[in-house]
């Protein structure tokens, strides 16, 4: 019984993970040519997306992790001219992560 119990757990676990990034692709715009797409933070207030939403923002407060990922945007000029494109700066970012293709997708105020 433990065992058919860890088993479901596990199956659960793995399957929340990865709607999450599912969840987060259908939110966002889609990647422009130069591989970088960037979401607003309140676009993912919504229903179906409120966990990632809810993560972001407690991610929002963490001073070392956001000057992580706003380093991270400083050295790609794609993200740079990106942002710039959008009219946001830079103090705007909380979070990069990098797509199953490889692009990067950044999450803003």
């Amino acid at each position: 019984m433990n065992k058919t119990i860890k088993i479901a757990l596990a199956g659960m676990l793995a399957a929340s993970s990865v709607s999450g990034v599912a969840l987060a692709q259908s939110a966002m715009a889609p990647m422009a040519d130069d591989g970088v797409s960037i979401v607003r933070i309140d676009s993912l207030n919504q229903d179906s997306t409120r966990s990632q939403f809810r993560e972001l923002e407690l991610k929002a407060t963490d001073t070392a992790g956001v000057q992580e990922a706003q380093a991270e945007v400083q050295a790609d000029p794609a993200i740079v001219s990106a942002l710039a494109e959008q009219n946001l700066q830079l103090s705007f970012v909380v979070d990069v992560q990098t797509a199953a293709n490889g692009g990067k997708i950044v999450y803003v105020r």
